[in-house]
């Protein structure tokens, strides 16, 4: 036999390719045999996405079939309870609910957003009275101002405005009784605020307008509303507020200041011109020292202030919560 060196390497290499062969064969079994990693994990979403889509339409069936249709939970009586003009019958228009509606298909959060969307409406509280009873209680907004706007013709046209800010449409003739509408129409206007940056629906952020309706409910709460009538609050100086009664006082107030103090000044000022037939022609309270003061004689006739009509009634509700 020829053991040359040429033959034996080629034996080697055949050899060395047999043993590769074999060994990927052996692989290949190995890995066909073996699960994928990803088999079980895909069994179980399986099962538990059934579970879940099962379960939740088989609840859902229970509820529409049965638990929606016992009478004893159908609702048969909707209790308002209101601050304001709204009529009980407008609230539960306004809640979407009606009577045999089961209870346990009223989300009170749901019905509370929805009530709330009304401009009037300030807030509401709803509550389920198991198994047939359900309780609104509303708060209405109350205006303390106006906002006039730009005339349309010789139309005069304004919005209300509540003692947060909050900025909403005055009733229709018709739809309240027509003090109302008058009462309203009589309210301290807000004088220079920015027209076009006001929108019904929405809060006022001007600091001046905010600072001007502070005064106005420190006002209401202070003695001089017994005797002082505010026909309108001037904003477009900051950081000041010119005030005009219907007396034809012009009074100025520290926006940037407690507006308390600047009140029981004002007031202490009145009585001391009352006392001595006096009354204030104009008063600068901005100025802490020795604020300019001019008096007129109560005696003399009081030359006619612009849009002064005769005092009408104010609003009779007061807003629920007070600036201090």
């Amino acid at each position: 036999m020829n053991f040359s060196p040429g033959n034996r390497s080629r034996s080697r290499r055949r050899d060395r390719a047999s043993d590769l062969d074999v060994l990927l064969e052996a692989r290949t079994r190995g890995r066909a045999s073996a699960p994928r990693w990803w088999v079980r994990p895909a069994l179980w979403l399986v099962v538990l996405g059934a579970l879940y889509f099962g379960g939740g339409m088989a609840l859902r069936l229970a509820r529409e079939r049965w638990l929606y249709r016992i009478e004893r939970l159908a609702l048969k009586r909707i209790e308002v309870v209101r601050d304001g003009l709204l009529s009980e019958a407008e609230i539960r228009g306004l809640s979407g609910i009606q009577i045999g509606r089961n209870a346990l298909t009223v989300d009170p959060f749901e019905v509370r957003e929805r009530l709330r969307r009304h401009p009037r409406i300030e807030d509401a509280q709803i509550r389920l009275d198991f198994p047939d009873t359900l309780h609104i209680t509303v708060r209405e907004r109350v205006p303390v101002a106006r906002l006039m706007l730009p005339r349309l013709g010789t139309a005069e046209t304004y919005l209300l405005v509540d003692d947060l800010g909050f900025v909403f449409l005055p009733f229709q003739r018709g739809a309240v009784p027509s003090d109302v509408i008058e009462s309203e129409a009589a309210l301290p206007t807000l004088v220079g605020v920015n027209a076009a940056g006001v929108v019904a629906g929405r809060a006022l952020t001007d600091f001046q307008a905010l600072a001007a309706l502070r005064f106005l409910a420190a006002f209401d709460d202070s003695l001089l509303v017994a005797d002082a009538d505010v026909i309108h609050v001037d904003v477009s100086v900051p950081p000041v507020l010119s005030v005009l009664t219907r007396g034809g006082a012009q009074v100025t107030l520290a926006a940037d200041r407690e507006l308390g103090d600047q009140l029981v000044k004002w007031s202490s000022v009145h009585q001391f011109g009352l006392s001595n037939g006096l009354l204030i022609a104009s008063l600068d309270l901005s100025i802490s020292n020795h604020p300019p003061l001019r008096w007129v004689d109560s005696s003399q006739p009081q030359p006619a202030t612009p849009d002064s009509p005769p005092r009408p009634a104010r609003p009779k509700r007061k807003p629920h919560r007070r600036h201090v």
